[in-house]
């Protein structure tokens, strides 16, 4: 058995708060344990100090209710931070019906089409609907600034509030010089210079660009040129004659034959139909050549040049003019020839006249015994 050290009284005091909170020794609880029992002032000091360290009754009950109330506190707090988090949702979601169903945004004047367009006793009356499926408009307004006139709109999803898919507009037509649908400058021209514009004839103006050098440029005008003429043709490639004029743009139909699929209309109407355009839409460019292998197996080549189609525009103007007369119960205004094709490309308007002449299928007129007879070109 262990000898228990004695210790001395003051040694004991230093330990008994030690001893007090359980942090001593085993050895050292039991020497202060023997001390405290052989000493009635150190006992009477060690009493003391566990009866400060036992809580009342009452210091007990306050400190559970203390304990209980920070429970509802805390209790408390989740219920704010999950309302909090429901309030944050259900905002979020009304922000949203409010942004699809009632703000909406601006229309798209690319997924819109014109349906019908009047002009007739001093007014112009316009309707438009979607391209789109599931799409409602409000909020259709018309903005005349010195001339030119915007239509705009607000897109929202269908509701029991808003649930057509398109609109009409009717404004005094009294100085007007331009519509777009749209802001302007943002938006599409739709009619200008007493010319309604197709969104092909938008999309080719657009398209338009001044050097035939340009690869991706040219790529641009093809395409938009095929989406207009279709159907589109995908499988040629092309090249380009930059060396001296006249600058040629060349496109090889390598695995296309005489007769586009599906089209009724054979490669060669297709391209002298489309050639003047390309002339037009390319500033400096001089030739339009093609090549593609006959069924047989031929190859073949083909051309139109600017100057053959600027010596022909007047038959084509005036062969227009007839067959516009002859269409239409009243007269409309003549067209002009113009001094190049390259003056189509000028304005929207312009454009949207050159893919009216091709459609009239640039005819050259031929008069025999006081008949008119309208040639295909060449």
């Amino acid at each position: 058995m262990k000898n228990i050290p004695e210790l001395s009284c003051a040694i004991v005091e230093d330990l008994l708060p030690t001893y007090v909170e359980g942090l001593t020794s085993e050895e050292t609880n039991m020497a202060v344990e023997s001390h405290l029992a052989s000493c009635p002032a150190c006992a009477a000091k060690r009493a003391a100090m566990g009866a400060e360290d036992v809580p009342s009754e009452e210091a007990a009950g306050e400190a559970s209710r203390e304990v209980d109330y920070l429970k509802k506190v805390r209790r408390r707090g989740r219920r704010r931070i999950m309302l909090a988090v429901l309030a944050t949702l259900l905002v979020l979601a009304a922000g949203f019906a409010a942004k699809a169903f009632l703000i909406g945004s601006p229309l798209d004047p690319d997924r819109m089409v014109v349906t019908s367009f009047y002009q007739w006793d001093g007014r112009f009356q316009v309707t438009v609907v979607s391209t789109d499926s599931g799409v409602a408009f409000h909020g259709w307004t018309e903005e005349n600034q010195d001339g030119v006139v915007s239509i705009t709109a607000r897109s929202v999803l269908p509701s029991f509030l808003y649930h057509t898919d398109g609109g009409t507009r009717s404004f005094s037509s009294k100085g007007v010089t331009e519509i777009w649908l749209g802001k302007v400058g943002e938006g599409r021209l739709i009619w200008q210079e007493d010319t309604e514009i197709s969104a092909d004839a938008w999309a080719l103006y657009q398209a338009q660009t001044p050097y035939v050098g340009d690869n991706s440029a040219v790529g641009r005008v093809l395409a938009a040129v095929d989406t207009w003429y279709g159907p589109p043709i995908v499988d040629y490639t092309i090249s380009l004659q930059t060396s001296s004029e006249p600058y040629g743009l060349t496109i090889h139909f390598d695995s296309v034959t005489a007769y586009v699929s599906g089209a009724g209309r054979s490669l060669d109407k297709r391209m002298y139909a489309i050639a003047p355009s390309l002339l037009a839409l390319i500033g400096n460019l001089g030739e339009v050549l093609w090549t593609y292998a006959a069924p047989d197996g031929t190859a073949v080549t083909r051309s139109v040049t600017l100057e053959e189609v600027d010596q022909a525009l007047p038959d084509w103007i005036e062969a227009r003019n007839l067959a516009y007369h002859q269409d239409n119960s009243e007269d409309g205004t003549d067209w002009i020839a113009p001094e190049s094709v390259k003056d189509y490309a000028a304005s929207p308007a312009a454009v949207q006249r050159l893919m009216d002449l091709t459609d009239y299928g640039f005819y050259v007129v031929t008069v025999e015994d006081g008949a008119y007879f309208f040639n295909p070109w060449p």
